[in-house]
């Protein structure tokens, strides 16, 4: 009989604690990161919590049921709703109209180590031709406007390299700074007006990696302006200690840096989110947040613009969580936004790509 109740007791005990660490996952994006920073650790992990709450929910409902109690069946219902509210049906794009009045949008993180030999460039070649965007934004990848872009190995890293060359035919703004290297460097087969870069804390005023573009074009005759953004890193995963010794002096380093790396998404996010409302003109942004959708950085972001859903885009090889995004004004309707499958041994990038269709919004005007 003891024993029941202590396997009882530590079943109601782990469920408690399951619903806390649901809530606080929940909560995160609408909490201050100032004093609340390390609720994003449980957003992170947000999906498989509400998977798992969800389950709990059904149990509770269906106790409430067949014992008639209302305590159980109510609390499992509120949990039931609020797994539909953050999870339940949202977007669905369908493609409507001819492929010419759409805008197709990718973003993607291409980092110089996956730079390895001809088939990794004709992985992405291949990709790219199959996807058809008809505006990249890259993240980790570097162009420098002063070189020739033919002939030259300086002109830019490995993925512009395959991207200009005139098989493929992307080209980048006909203005672009005059900066030694741009980061978060936008291609097209549009007409891309022009190109500039800006800062962002904490070292965006020296540090060319710590700022993104703002690129200018048009499209079927309006003007639109794209961010294409990278927001600070997590930095050090806690995966990544499992192969060292273990010490609470690391593991407490790993927590600060931490927070000081989410205080500085958070700039970073209000940054840009002053920028967008000062626009004139349509937005698009693009670009690896390094935050999901249930955290503070991105909701932030992404006040008064739509979501082009998509699904898991990192890591690559497993994709559990989507870090990767494109958001779209009102001017803006959003058809679709796939994540594009990685063929057998296509992996060009620790990420996948998301590729939103756009088009104007019907009866949109300047």
């Amino acid at each position: 009989m003891g024993l029941r109740r202590v396997l009882w007791a530590l079943a109601w005990g782990s469920a408690a604690f399951l619903v806390a660490a649901f809530l606080v996952g929940y909560a995160a994006p609408h909490l201050p990161p100032v004093h609340f920073w390390w609720t994003d650790l449980f957003a992170v992990l947000l999906p498989v919590l509400g998977g798992a709450v969800g389950l709990l929910g059904v149990v509770l409902v269906g106790q409430g049921v067949y014992r008639q109690a209302w305590g159980p069946g109510t609390v499992g219902a509120a949990l039931l709703l609020l797994v539909a509210v953050r999870f339940g049906p949202g977007f669905v794009g369908d493609a409507l109209g001819s492929d010419a009045e759409t805008l197709r949008v990718m973003t993607f993180n291409l980092p110089p180590a996956f730079a390895h030999g001809s088939a990794r460039e004709w992985t992405l070649a291949e990709l790219v031709q199959r996807e058809v965007p008809t505006i990249l934004a890259l993240q980790e990848a570097w162009i420098q406007p002063g070189a020739s872009p033919r002939g030259s190995p300086e002109f830019a890293s490995w993925p512009l390299r395959v991207l200009t060359r005139d098989s493929i035919g992307y080209t980048l703004p006909r203005l672009c700074p005059s900066e030694a290297r741009i980061y978060r460097p936008v291609v097209g087969t549009v007409r891309l007006d022009s190109m500039s870069v800006h800062p962002l804390p904490p070292s965006g005023d020296t540090n060319p990696r710590a700022r993104y573009t703002r690129t200018y074009f048009t499209w079927e005759g309006h003007p639109a302006v794209l961010y294409n953004v990278h927001l600070h890193t997590v930095g050090p995963r806690p995966w990544e200690l499992l192969d060292t010794e273990p010490s609470l002096r690391r593991w407490q380093a790993v927590l600060w840096t931490y927070r000081d790396e989410a205080l500085h998404r958070a700039d970073q996010a209000r940054r840009i989110r002053r920028h967008i409302e000062r626009e004139t003109r349509p937005v698009l942004v693009a670009g690896d947040f390094n935050s999901t959708p249930h955290q503070w950085a991105y909701r932030h972001l992404a006040q008064g613009l739509q979501a082009a859903g998509g699904g898991g885009t990192f890591p690559a090889w497993w994709p559990l969580v989507q870090i990767d995004h494109v958001l779209a004004g009102p001017a803006w309707r959003i058809d679709s936004a796939p994540v594009p499958e990685n063929e057998a041994g296509a992996v060009v990038s620790d990420h996948r790509p998301l590729v939103a269709r756009v088009r104007w919004r019907d009866g949109y005007e300047e």
